[in-house]
């Protein structure tokens, strides 16, 4: 129970950050449920707005340390397996995880690769999902 603990503190200064754009999507008419230690927000106006440009996005949720934002619920399910892997590089990197995600990109990017699909944490969250 303590090192679980502490995983979510070492990955709080990300969930902050989650919470605080979890309770906009709430105020705009979104849903919550908490899944596996995870809360997931979605739907409501940002679904609405988000919705019919989904296609030429290259992502339907986004987690940001244990807080998971996708377009709806739907897009929720769909990623679930994927953001979870998201969801234990917060746990493991912290702080440091979106740093590292930028620098990762930009190294793709610096090697003439794709800074998404290309990005380590990418690869492993589809490897693992």
């Amino acid at each position: 129970m303590t090192r679980r603990l502490g995983s979510y503190a070492w990955a709080s200064p990300n969930t902050a950050i989650g919470l605080m754009l979890a309770a906009a999507v709430l105020l705009l008419g979104g849903q919550a449920r908490r899944v596996a230690g995870v809360l997931e927000v979605g739907g409501g106006l940002v679904g609405t707005w988000l919705g019919p440009a989904r296609i030429a996005l290259p992502w339907r949720a986004i987690t940001l340390g244990h807080v998971i934002l996708g377009i709806d619920a739907p897009a929720l399910e769909a990623s679930r397996a994927h953001e979870h892997v998201h969801v234990r590089q917060y746990e493991q990197w912290g702080p440091l995880f979106l740093p590292a995600y930028a620098a990762s990109s930009l190294w793709q990017l610096a090697c003439g690769r794709r800074c998404y699909r290309d990005n380590w944490f990418e690869r492993q969250a589809y490897d693992r999902s």
